[in-house]
This record gives structure tokens, C-alpha cells and sequence, in this order.
């Protein structure tokens, strides 16, 4: 059968045109404004399933093994500019209670000894290092760069140390250190920094005990000689609660917060 349409419109004969109305125009853009604003809801939704956006309140203990902790969250906050990242110092301790009441989401802590008595119901702990004491003496001091010493080799020295009302179980630990020497320290000064520690040692004021990473901190001026024997392990961990589903913090906590072990 042939087809009965005319290829072509017969002379002076125009085709007609099919033209939306100013009503058909005005709808038509806002049906494009709405698909457009559905895909960006959809691309929303997708970006914060994935933890790309969305919101961390991060707690941390400052001490020196924080460093590494801190510049792992600055990579993350990089990698990840949409996530709102709100970071809190926290006091020496344990936060579990912050944690219980949604204060933090994640905490970085930093404890002596092991971390049993951390656990807790519905608490969820990974460790991320293991440290230990170190002895910081000024550069010229006749121990330095002696591959170890032994704390009763520290007995006659004069000591700079933290303040004990920063936290009375380090205090205790340190002491606990130069008992197993045999001696009680001789204390010249006390102050509420590290930093403020390897200033004096440095000076050759005194002498410290402090953790292995605060060689991070100053290396002019000052040596640092491990400790012979077994001392107190410092343990750092990440804590977050066992039943938050955040995406951003799932991301956080697989995106590789790990830091090196700084001594065994």
C-alpha cells in the first residue's frame, strides 16, 4: 500500500508549528527548575550515605601521641572539605561519659597502661599505639647518646615535672619510675607543659621523664635515652559509641587514623 501523506506541503502551503503557550513556558521551567533540584536531593542523599557530608564532633586528650592523631584528621578533613568537622579538647581521662551522652562522637585518648579498664558497655575501643617512657637530658649531658640508662643512673639529678594537679596518676607514674630506681626525685621544677619540660632540660636545668613521641616536639638541645627495664605503657586509642550508624564517622574511622606504634 502507498502512503497517502504528501512528502512535502504543496506550494504555498505552510506546515503548522505546535507552540507552547506562556502557560506551557512557565510550566515547563519550573518542571526543569524541579528535576534539577530532585537530582541535587539525590546527589545529596547519595553524598551523605557515602559520609562525604554531614557533621563529626571530634574529642581529643593533648598530649604529644595526639600529633599523629591530629594529622590524620586534618587529611580527612581535606579529603572530605563537606563534612563539618568540630573539634574539642578534652581533659586527661577517660570520656567514656561524653561519649554515653552524645557530647563527642569520637574521642582520642591517650592512657597509662593498659586500656582494660576503658572498655565499657555499648563502647567501642581501638587502640592506635603503644609508648613508653623515655629519659630527656640536655645534649651535653654525660648521658646522652648512651643507647639506654637505668633509672637509679638518674638519682642524683634534679627533675622537671608536670604539675600534678594536670593529672595525678602521670605524677605518680614517673615516681613510680625513680622508686624502681631505688631513689625519690629531687624535684627543681614543676610545669603544666611538656614543651615547658624539654625548655628546662635543654637549658641543663634538669632532667625528665616523658614519653617517647615528645621527640616530636624538640630535638635542639635536648637527648632522649630509652629507659632499661619495663616501664608503664602509654596508650593512645580511638572510642565512638557501638550503635552510631554515621556514615561520616563509619568513613572517619575506616579512613585510616592509624598512627605508627612510637615505642615498645
Amino acid at each position: 500500500m502507498r502512503a497517502i501523506f504528501p512528502a512535502s506541503c504543496p506550494a504555498g502551503v505552510e506546515r503548522r508549528r505546535t507552540r507552547l503557550s506562556d502557560a506551557g513556558l512557565a510550566f515547563l521551567e519550573e518542571a526543569r527548575r524541579t528535576l534539577a533540584q530532585a537530582e541535587r536531593a539525590r546527589s545529596v542523599a547519595r553524598r551523605a550515605g557515602q559520609g562525604d557530608l554531614g557533621r563529626l564532633r571530634v574529642g581529643y586528650v593533648p598530649t604529644t601521641s595526639s600529633a599523629p592523631f591530629l594529622t590524620s584528621l586534618a587529611t580527612f578533613q581535606r579529603d572530605h572539605p563537606d563534612v563539618e568537622v568540630d573539634l574539642r579538647e578534652l581533659p586527661l581521662g577517660t570520656p567514656v561519659g561524653l561519649l554515653r551522652e552524645q557530647d563527642v562522637d569520637v574521642a582520642f585518648i591517650a592512657r597509662l597502661g593498659p586500656l582494660d579498664e576503658c572498655v565499657a558497655d555499648g563502647i567501642v575501643l581501638r587502640e592506635l599505639s603503644i609508648e613508653r617512657f623515655v629519659a630527656a637530658v640536655s645534649a651535653g649531658h654525660p648521658l646522652a647518646g648512651r643507647p639506654a640508662v637505668e633509672p637509679s643512673e638518674l638519682a642524683g639529678e634534679s627533675f622537671v615535672l608536670l604539675d600534678p594537679e594536670i593529672c595525678q596518676e602521670w605524677d605518680e607514674t614517673v615516681h613510680g619510675i625513680c622508686a624502681s630506681g631505688g631513689f625519690t626525685p629531687r624535684v627543681s621544677h614543676h610545669v603544666r607543659e611538656i614543651s615547658t619540660q624539654l625548655l628546662v632540660v635543654a637549658a641543663g636545668l634538669a632532667v625528665a621523664l616523658v614519653p617517647a613521641s615528645a621527640q616530636a616536639l624538640r630535638g635542639e638541645g635536648v637527648a632522649f635515652v630509652p629507659l632499661d627495664g619495663l616501664t608503664p605503657p602509654i596508650t593512645s586509642a580511638l572510642m565512638w559509641r557501638a550503635d552510631d550508624r554515621s556514615p561520616v564517622l563509619r568513613r572517619f574511622v575506616e579512613s585510616g587514623t592509624r598512627h605508627p606504634e612510637t615505642s615498645s
